[in-house]
């Protein structure tokens, strides 16, 4: 690295740290042997961002925790796990996060019993990011927490103390319906990562985050960058830089955090929600009494939900039942220790940029702040083993608006427009960098038409992309026919209908048809593409063409997909 080179980074890292540190709460706890550093913070930025740290390039940490939305995933409100009884379309289905088909490490997909070769929905919806870095347990049901943290393939201890982020970042990498192949392990992370081209699938990369990458072509070079000369990635390294970047993200800058730090004055409307939100009504608890996050305190202490609350409860791990599904749905925090005053209790989640989520609950099922009112003012749905604190409340129509008005004054500015510490490259996914589909296939036996799957980005050096066609006969042969142009309109040769230009053709044969369901059956083929940076920009074209006894010529085609090589 040249000496200009070093003196950028100082500099980024003494500006970067005053324009974006917080204004009001205290440093996150940091275990001693992951300090916070702005380099280090840049590195985990990028990771966290990165969708190729996802088997499939089609999934990053940032995909499914959106800052414009909160920290919390906006595609939400379009992406369903059927729930509990498997039925789409039901009371109990959950509005998740969308990952990864089903697949194993060679790129082969298996098929999913309720997504099929669809990327799966995680069966709860994704918890904030934001603020995470002052919090003892994290995911909903809190089995990750602070303690020890170890590295994800010896198992020794690496750190001890504050690491909940650290055990939180080991997770969804490896997750096979979050981001990983069955079976994937933390070498298999860090083999890819290593060497990948860092954000080669994003755009709009912020200008700080622009100026650490510089010129470099692979994650190493990022490593060394941080930890020092030699270094590379390894998969403890990897995790303290994302759970360094998430200790950045902290938002106490909303009006409330103003107005009690005498910086600001609340409307009137939200002050009148503000008392509403810390007065009892009735035999119910006051919403301060679980939200301890939303305090004067926070400003001292952080926004730790185990500040003792103006009624002197402190619920450890701050979890309850509210009533929102049946416990039989989803045990939570029941799940995990068994004991059955747990059962059907999840992590009380801050309240700061809750106005932006847009999906309310662990099963994303109530959609406005309006209706997450209404539930806690009738006191919640579901009653056994419900926390006693939640009670019918029979507010007002004003007192209920009001109350939406100060959990508005909760929104972070910087969180909702975007600005440091919450800027963001614009994902792949957001891109088109997946490959698109056009055209139509050919009808054959039993009315079947095949069609090309095609989800998962195609990056130079990439260990496998994967392409597959569904809807052809079991054990059926199936071929894919390539060329770098395509006649978009389509026209018949030989009967059949093709897509690809017949140009520079090939053809690739792709094994029988794996039986699915009802006799129809799916196959799929891996691929990868040489690292060479002149191939960027190629322009790859796929049809399946599949050997089918029932179709009038004995072979049907598929519709066409587009790739464009990252």
């Amino acid at each position: 690295m040249t000496p200009l080179r070093v003196l950028g980074l100082a500099v980024a890292s003494v500006l970067g740290a005053s324009a974006m540190a917080q204004s009001h709460f205290p440093a996150p706890p940091t275990p001693a042997g992951n300090p916070v550093t702005t380099p280090k913070a840049l590195l985990g930025m990028a990771l966290f961002w990165e969708e190729q740290m996802s088997s499939t390039n089609s999934v990053a940490c940032g995909t499914c925790h959106q800052f414009s939305h909160g920290g919390v995933d906006p595609r939400a409100i379009n992406q369903r796990h059927p729930g509990p009884d498997g039925i789409p379309n039901t009371a109990d289905d959950i509005l998740g996060a969308r990952g990864v088909p089903v697949r194993d490490a060679s790129g082969h997909y298996s098929g999913s019993t309720t997504f099929g070769l669809d990327p799966q929905v995680t069966r709860r919806k994704a918890p904030t990011v934001i603020n995470a870095g002052y919090q003892p347990a994290l995911f909903y049901d809190g089995r990750v927490a602070n303690g020890e943290f170890r590295d994800p393939v010896t198992n020794q201890v690496v750190l001890t103390g504050p690491v909940a982020l650290e055990n939180l970042v080991a997770a969804p990498p490896i997750n096979s319906t979050e981001m990983a192949h069955t079976g994937r392990t933390w070498t298999e992370v860090t083999n890819k990562i290593a060497t990948a081209r860092p954000l080669a699938l994003a755009s709009n990369i912020p200008t700080r985050l622009a100026n650490f990458i510089g010129g470099a072509t692979t994650y190493n070079q990022l490593f060394e960058q941080v930890y020092g000369v030699g270094a590379t990635a390894t998969p403890t390294r990897i995790i303290m830089a994302v759970a360094t970047y998430l200790r950045t993200l902290n938002s106490d800058q909303s009006a409330f955090d103003q107005s009690i730090a005498g910086q600001g004055t609340l409307s009137a409307e939200a002050q009148r929600g503000m008392t509403v939100f810390n007065s009892r009504h009735g035999s119910a608890a006051a919403c301060s009494q679980c939200h301890g996050d939303i305090s004067n305190a926070s400003h001292q202490f952080g926004p730790t939900p185990l500040q003792t609350t103006m009624y002197g409860q402190l619920p450890v791990p701050n979890s309850h039942n509210t009533g929102i599904r049946p416990i039989a749905d989803d045990n939570g925090v029941g799940g995990i220790t068994t004991n059955q005053t747990d059962m059907g209790r999840f992590r009380t989640p801050g309240l700061r940029n809750t106005s932006l989520h847009g999906t309310w609950f662990h099963t994303g099922g109530l959609t406005t702040m309006a209706q997450v009112v209404d539930f806690y003012d009738r006191g919640g749905d579901f009653h056994t083993n419900q926390a006693t604190e939640i009670q019918p409340r029979n507010l007002t129509a004003q007192q209920k608006s009001d109350l939406v008005a100060f959990l508005d004054a909760l929104t972070d500015p910087r969180v909702a427009a975007g600005q440091a510490p919450f800027d963001s490259p614009r994902l792949g996914s957001l891109n088109n960098a997946a490959p698109t589909r056009s055209g139509i296939g050919m009808t054959g036996t039993a009315g079947r038409t095949p069609q090309a799957v095609a989800h998962e980005p195609v990056v130079i050096g990439g260990q496998s992309a994967t392409i597959a066609v569904q809807n052809v006969p079991a054990n059926a042969p199936t071929f894919v026919v390539w060329d770098t142009v395509a006649v978009t309109q389509g026209y018949t040769y030989a009967g059949l209908q093709l897509y690809v230009g017949l140009y520079d053709v090939a053809v690739t044969y792709a094994g029988t048809a794996t039986p699915s369901t009802g006799g129809a059956g799916f196959a799929s083929f891996p691929f990868g593409v040489p690292s060479l940076r002149s191939l960027i920009g190629t322009n790859l074209y796929a049809q399946w063409l599949v050997f089918d006894q029932g179709a009038p010529l004995g072979v049907t085609t598929s519709d066409l997909n587009h790739i464009v090589v990252r």
